[in-house]
């Protein structure tokens, strides 16, 4: 009997120590969830907003607004945000301190106001070193970030395929109908530009529109003909006696 109670015991141990595993772990599991969605709700989805990055100031707003919400010490949170306890109790008394950068906003709005909102960040830091006002590119960008300046149009240098006409133009088949009856009736196909880490990559896919299945591609490092003519040998291997699909491109 002894035995018996001593093996119960035992078991009852295990479970209660499961249990407590199984608490600790939800705990855990709440605090980072908590974390990450103020996070979010504290940075937004604005450009040049770091979820995964927040600076020591929103770190520290986040400690006391998850403190709160799931009733805990703001010390239990510090390794989990990763701020130092110093820097925790520095920023609230930074916070309600006078706004460092009151006299250097008006600066970067006249800058970006001036470039008709077109210039970035970085533009504008450009701006202010001519005009002798020495500040750090990533304080011009957070402000800007903060107060809603976003550039107009970003222009990305991105490859185009079209270089216009070399010679007259064949005749325009498809007219915007891509629809397609039956497999190999019709084709279309473009160029793409990947940007990896090794550089850029190019796909020449052939794309068929009766069910956007691709038919052939093939990938390179330069855009020429060579691509695009070994695509299209490719697509035709795996054509039947008989077909003869139009193939579309810009």
């Amino acid at each position: 009997m002894q035995r018996k109670v001593a093996e119960l015991q035992a078991r009852l141990d295990a479970l209660d120590a499961d249990v407590e595993r199984q608490r600790r772990e939800k705990r855990e599991l709440d605090v980072e969830i908590a974390i990450r969605r103020g996070t979010l709700e504290l940075l937004g989805k604005g450009p040049g907003a770091d979820p995964e990055n927040p600076a020591g100031r929103e770190k520290a707003v986040l400690v006391k607004q998850t403190s709160e919400r799931l009733g805990v010490t703001a010390k239990s949170l510090f390794d989990a945000v990763g701020i130092p306890h110093s820097t925790y109790h520095y920023q609230p008394d930074a916070m309600n301190g006078p706004d460092r950068d009151a006299w250097l906003l008006p600066l970067v709005e006249e800058a970006f106001e001036n470039s008709e909102k077109r210039y970035g960040y970085k533009r504008v830091h450009l701006e202010l070193k001519g005009m002798g006002i020495t500040v750090s590119a990533k304080r011009v960008m957070r402000l800007m970030t903060k107060h809603g300046m976003v550039p107009l149009h970003k222009s990305a240098k991105r490859y185009g395929s079209y270089k216009g006409e070399p010679a007259k133009a064949p005749a325009n088949l498809v007219n915007r109908d891509f629809h397609a009856e039956r497999p190999n009736m019709l084709w279309v196909t473009d160029l793409t530009e990947f940007s990896i880490p090794a550089g850029k990559a190019y796909l020449s896919p052939v794309i068929d529109c009766h069910d956007g299945m691709p038919v052939a591609w093939t990938i390179g490092t330069s855009p020429n003909a060579a691509l695009a003519n070994g695509m299209l040998a490719d697509a035709c291997s795996t054509l039947k006696d008989g077909e003869k699909p139009i193939i579309h491109s810009d």
